[in-house]
C-alpha cells in the first residue's frame, strides 16, 4: 500500500514538472510566431523601415511560464533604398488576471523600438531581471497591450 501511495506521488510530481517545463517553452514558441505581427504593427508609419523587415538574431532576454522577453533587430530599407537596422526589445505574458476574468487565456505584448541590444546592455539587461524578477512581470502587465486572444486558441 504504502509502495503505490509513493508511485502516485511520483508520477503526480512528474506530470506537475512536465506540465511546468511544456508552459515555458511553450509561451516563448508563441512569442516568436507572434513576434513578426507584432513587429509590423508597432513599425507602422513611424518608421524609416517602412515594410518587409527581417527579425535578426532573437535572443531570449528573460521567460517564465507567463512572461517572455525578446531582443533582436529589425532589418529593412528605407524609402531611399538604404540598409537599416533597429534594435527591438519585445514583451509577451499572460495576463493572469484578465485570463481569469475572460475565462479564457489573455495574452499582451509590448514592442520598444529602439532599444539599447549591445552586448553590454544585454548583460546589464540579464542581471537587472534576474535581480529582481519578482517585479518583472507586474511591471510589464500594467503597461502591455492586449492582444486579440481569442483567435489565438
Amino acid at each position: 500500500m504504502r509502495i503505490r501511495n509513493t508511485f502516485y506521488l511520483f508520477c503526480f510530481t512528474a506530470l506537475l514538472l512536465a506540465a511546468s517545463c511544456s508552459s515555458r517553452n511553450g509561451i516563448e514558441r508563441m512569442a516568436m510566431e507572434r513576434l513578426p505581427i507584432a513587429l509590423e504593427k508597432a513599425l507602422g508609419e513611424k518608421s524609416t523601415i517602412k515594410q518587409g523587415a527581417r527579425i535578426q538574431s532573437p535572443e531570449t532576454l528573460y521567460k517564465c511560464d507567463s512572461l517572455c522577453i525578446i531582443l533582436f533587430k529589425a532589418v529593412g530599407k528605407d524609402p531611399d533604398g538604404n540598409k537599416v537596422s533597429i534594435p527591438v526589445r519585445y514583451v509577451y505574458l499572460c495576463d493572469v488576471v484578465l485570463s481569469a476574468v475572460k475565462g479564457h487565456p489573455v495574452y499582451s505584448e509590448l514592442v520598444n523600438v529602439g532599444q539599447n541590444t549591445n552586448r553590454q546592455g544585454i548583460r546589464d539587461l540579464k542581471k537587472t531581471y534576474r535581480d529582481s524578477a519578482d517585479d518583472l512581470y507586474l511591471h510589464y502587465v500594467g503597461i502591455a497591450t492586449p492582444i486579440d486572444s481569442e483567435s489565438i486558441w
